[in-house]
């Protein structure tokens, strides 16, 4: 039975107020007996990658458990989601899910193969991280108004990269630019088959402005390379804490965020989700896991698995109605 969205907030409510259960021994007895595997959604060495390592490697640790992680990049992350959809119920398989997969392809795709509220279950909102607003350090340009002047003053002469068509980075600059009541196409928009070589693209000067995740460029903000303007969280970032939030210079409630998350197939036992909720928030308070989850850029989360589940219900909301008002979609 497929729920409605509203249905599925309700239950997601409902969860939060509901009062903490015995664990159900027999679904636990001898967990895990074998290895777990982690799909992660994305190729080795980023964030949405790193994260859950940490967590497995936490839980190899404390725990003895065998968790191998298994990276399986492709459109988007709907390659892992697929392959995650696909696995048995039983507790040895969880995924990664992010800003892309239960975020914004939901949004803007309108033949995904999967159901993001009912063919997952969600488990844990991992960590999120901000994305900032940037220009070269000869670009005689100091804040997003001058930036906007100057996009208004040469329509269709700018131009700005990004990790991909409908990626996070093309995404908050498409929300700037709507927010401005200007087209998306008011600029030329570069994408690159990855985030170092957008990055480099701003640096060599073949773009003129860019948007990203605020770990992969901090060493070109503090080298003085880049100028910061402005960030998309809706608080200021503590490891960039004269940035302002877009949020503070004339855009109310402005916010895309990156995410990533752990979820497993529909209808694994509950008392599985409820072990690794428990598992990975034990992981997520442990010092040193909070220690490299921050060098990345990236604030711990955690909490119940309802708190996520209206939290990527929420993320989808806020791109559906981005999706309306700028008409993109899937190419």
């Amino acid at each position: 039975m497929r729920f409605l969205r509203r249905q599925f907030l309700q239950l997601a409510a409902a969860a939060v107020a509901a009062p903490v259960l015995p664990r159900h021994a027999s679904a636990l007895d001898d967990y895990p007996t074998r290895p777990i595997r982690i799909i992660v959604p994305s190729t080795p060495g980023g964030p949405y990658d790193l994260i859950p390592r940490f967590v497995a490697d936490y839980t190899a640790r404390k725990y003895g458990w065998t968790v191998a992680v298994e990276n399986r990049p492709g459109a988007s992350g709907i390659v892992g989601v697929l392959a995650a959809k696909q696995a048995p119920s039983d507790g040895y398989t969880l995924v990664v899910t992010t800003s892309a997969t239960h975020g914004s392809e939901p949004a803007f795709n309108h033949h995904l193969p999967y159901d993001p509220y009912n063919d997952l279950a969600p488990v844990i909102l991992l960590a999120q991280g901000a994305l900032v607003l940037l220009v070269r350090q000869q670009t005689q340009v100091d804040s997003v108004k001058e930036l906007i002047a100057l996009i208004r003053s040469r329509p269709g002469a700018l131009k700005f990269s990004s990790g991909g068509y409908l990626s996070q980075q093309h995404l908050a600059v498409v929300m700037m630019l709507w927010r401005e009541g200007l087209p998306p196409d008011i600029c030329i928009h570069v994408p690159y088959r990855g985030l170092p070589e957008a990055v480099t693209a701003l640096l060599a000067g073949e773009v003129d402005f860019m948007i990203v995740s605020t770990g992969s460029v901090k060493p070109y903000i503090e080298k003085g390379d880049l100028r910061a303007l402005a960030i998309t969280s809706p608080s200021r970032s503590p490891r960039l804490p004269n940035v302002p939030t877009f949020a503070e210079i004339g855009y109310p409630g402005y916010q895309i965020i990156a995410w990533c998350a752990l979820a497993a197939p529909a209808h694994t036992p509950q008392p599985i989700l409820d072990r690794w909720n428990a598992v990975a928030n034990e992981a997520l308070a442990d010092p040193g896991v909070r220690k490299r989850v921050e060098a990345l850029d990236y604030d711990v989360r955690g909490g119940t698995a309802a708190s996520f589940a209206a939290f990527f219900a929420g993320d989808i909301a806020a791109y559906k109605k981005l999706a309306a008002a700028t008409g993109l979609k899937e190419e």
